[in-house]
């Protein structure tokens, strides 16, 4: 595999786990520093900057609620002090949950939005400086394929992810002259149960993915690495849909 990414340094939110984790990996092979982060799971996050070390590449793990905006301020300062600038962000973290709209609180509106739509803002205001100063940034949203075809009881959950596609598109017209792109990538059904390695391709018989199978996260991670490599330096504002057929356009 080529190291493309050899000095560049990627953040990607909410990677302790599932595709975050697979995406981690993945640059990491590739050559970047990468920052493992996590909500709140600091084993979780460690796992993955260990598992990364032990291969040879750079990463350290970083504990943040996107959410809360002095923690994502803190989050890079740590990074600053141990990379430098942050060339590659993820914004991975999500967080779904169901209610009936008129049993949906206030709080936990908030909740969803705050992780889903004010964690991405929070990190591109962060990083997006030390893009511009250095010439070159690649940024990548990541969304739901729910957001797209709208679900019961989701409607702070898919309003948030359609938030997050409004800002990759008016931040991909703002930021494209300085070398900053921007793009955002919407999974469908993801087998996250046999682990971000794995090489298995689960079979299913849901007729509404017309290749008969769960994506892989190592799939969305190829995506991600695709997005941030030399051959996609003229796409910028697109949405990238990896579902098995799940939904065409």
């Amino acid at each position: 595999m080529d190291k493309d990414l050899i000095g560049k340094t990627a953040l990607i939110t909410g990677s302790g786990r599932n595709i975050g984790k697979a995406t981690a990996i993945e640059l990491a092979k590739r050559g970047a520093n990468v920052v493992v982060n996590a909500r709140s799971n600091q084993g979780e996050a460690d796992l993955v900057r260990d598992e990364i070390l032990s291969n040879g590449g750079a990463a350290i793990s970083v504990i943040c609620d996107v959410s809360i905006e002095s923690e994502v301020k803190g989050m890079f300062e740590t990074i600053k002090k141990e990379f430098g600038s942050t060339h590659i962000l993820v914004n991975n973290a999500g967080l779904r949950a169901e209610s009936n709209i008129s049993s949906l609180s206030t709080q936990e509106w908030e909740r969803v939005i705050g992780v889903n739509l004010n964690g991405p803002f929070y990190c591109i205001r962060e990083a997006v400086p030390e893009m511009i100063s250095d010439g070159w940034g690649r940024i990548i949203n990541v969304s739901g394929l729910n957001a797209f075809k709208g679900r019961a009881t989701w409607a702070h959950v898919c309003a948030s992810k359609m938030g997050a596609l409004g800002l990759t598109r008016a931040l991909a017209l703002e930021l494209a002259e300085q070398n900053v792109l921007i793009n955002h990538i919407v999974p469908g059904a993801i087998d996250t149960s046999r682990g971000s390695n794995s090489g298995t391709i689960p079979a299913v018989s849901d007729s509404n993915i017309p290749v008969k199978r769960l994506g892989l996260p190592t799939e969305i991670a190829k995506t991600v690495g695709f997005l941030v490599s030399d051959g996609a330096n003229y796409i910028t504002g697109q949405t990238i849909h990896v579902n098995g057929g799940s939904l065409t356009y």
